[in-house]
Formats: structure tokens, C-alpha cells, sequence
């Protein structure tokens, strides 16, 4: 049973790149970069490179935002503009930009 349901899960991830292979990759990356900002903010803590966690998790919202406009999914395309605008604000501030 186990092995049926790899199979299953395998076939699924060929099907999802040979369907959208850019989409596939902006994914996998958007996801890298997120995994990224979280290594960072784990491994500096509790005084963390804010600049830097910011950049990773900017580009891993604006790969994910367009994957997701892409699958024509409103529900994650909303959470995604609102992590732009957070992460936005947040870098802004790192920045000294914003108060």
C-alpha cells in the first residue's frame, strides 16, 4: 500500500513539471528561499540579519505569489500579496525607511 501511494506521489510531481515546468521551478525555489529565511533568523538568534531574512522570504513570496496566479488559485494569491505587503514594510523598516 505504502509503495502504491509513492508511486502515486512521484507520478504527481512528474505530471505538475511536465504541465508547468517554470511554474515547477519558481516553486521549488520560492520554497528554497523561505527554508533559507528561516535558517538564517534559527541560526543568528536572537539578533538575526534581518536584511538578509527579508530578501530571502521577498523573493520566495513573489515566486510563490506567481505560481499561484499561475494555478489560478485566489485563496493562496491573496495570503501571497498579503506576505508582500508585510515582508515589504518589514524590510522597509530593516532598511530604516520606514519609522
Amino acid at each position: 500500500m505504502a509503495r502504491a501511494g509513492r508511486k502515486n506521489v512521484v507520478n504527481w510531481i512528474q505530471e505538475d513539471y511536465q504541465s508547468n515546468k517554470l511554474r515547477f521551478i519558481a516553486e521549488i525555489t520560492g520554497m528554497t528561499s523561505n527554508l533559507m529565511a528561516s535558517l538564517i533568523l534559527m541560526w543568528y538568534s536572537p539578533n538575526p540579519p534581518m536584511f538578509w531574512a527579508y530578501v530571502f522570504f521577498l523573493i520566495a513570496t513573489i515566486l510563490l505569489m506567481s505560481a499561484a496566479i499561475s494555478r489560478k488559485s485566489f485563496g493562496f494569491t491573496v495570503m501571497y500579496i498579503a506576505y508582500l505587503a508585510i515582508d515589504g514594510i518589514g524590510f522597509l523598516k530593516t532598511l530604516s525607511w520606514l519609522g
